[in-house]
């Protein structure tokens, strides 16, 4: 899993990875965005999802963590198959009594191990529930309250390789996005895109989030309502232990966990 510091976010890499995804006229309007390979995500007839309200027949989840709950609302056309295993996963309890196993603070926190370190077996890494084809999208980014599922791995078949069609995995473990600290000198940067990311980085500046993990992972849920961001805030807030030194994650002192996550949708959630 990726880790972010604060401190090594720094304005030429912001200005990199979201001109990285946001090109100009080069590819046509299109999206570019390279991890290990290339992708080109259309941006032609994008739209954010993310700054919309929710239609009342959305799938929605609501995370029931022990610091308090966060409703998101699922992207199934966007993340068909992962959402469709988070899902399943989710209303099979798999998710029940999980560890948020990774904190940053105030930028991000890893959870859905049901290990506190975040690990998983040899037998857990090999199975098909850790092999989801990553699914991206020009409609979703990681705005603050992105719920994504972090590449873990890689197709490194030669001939897949060589024409350039090697595909990068997800697994079961997912990552909530609070946000970077967009500065003066970072929001003067991004004010002055260009056009064509526009939207992108005037919705980075209003709602936060992390600009470097665009188009990185499948993003495939978004947090709404007051109760959802104060207790993604509660959770990034608190005290962690040192790095570990073989996973580099900085967990929880006092152990949080995922008490059960609800399927549901978005005016059934709102009821609650």
């Amino acid at each position: 899993m990726p880790k972010l510091s604060k401190k090594a976010i720094t304005r030429m890499t912001i200005m990199v990875f979201v001109m990285a995804a946001i090109s100009m006229t080069l590819f046509s309007c299109s999206t570019y965005c390279a991890q290990g390979q290339q992708t080109y995500v259309d941006m032609s007839q994008a739209e954010l999802h993310q700054l919309k309200e929710p239609e009342d027949n959305a799938p929605a989840a609501i995370v029931h963590t022990t610091l308090g709950d966060i409703t998101a609302v699922l992207y199934p056309d966007e993340a068909p198959n992962y959402v469709a295993q988070f899902t399943r996963l989710a209303e099979e309890g798999y998710y029940d009594g999980t560890y948020v196993f990774q904190v940053e603070n105030g930028v991000y926190f890893s959870a859905g191990s049901p290990d506190a370190t975040g690990s998983i077996s040899g037998t857990q890494s090999a199975s098909a529930e850790e092999n989801v084809v990553r699914e991206t999208s020009a409609d979703l980014w990681p705005f603050r309250g992105a719920f994504c599922a972090p590449t873990t791995g890689r197709d490194t078949s030669f001939w897949k390789n060589l024409f350039g069609e090697a595909e990068d995995y997800v697994g079961t473990r997912f990552l909530v996005c609070d946000t970077i600290e967009f500065d003066d000198a970072i929001k003067a940067e991004m004010e002055e895109m260009d056009e064509s990311a526009k939207e992108v980085s005037d919705a980075f500046l209003e709602k936060g989030g992390i600009p470097n993990y665009a188009q990185q992972m499948t993003i495939f849920a978004q947090a709404y309502g007051e109760e959802s961001f104060a207790t993604i805030d509660a959770i990034t807030d608190v005290a962690v232990k040192a790095a570990d030194e073989k996973s580099g994650y900085t967990a929880p002192v006092e152990d949080i966990l995922i008490e059960s996550i609800e399927i549901t949708t978005w005016a059934e959630a709102q009821s609650d």
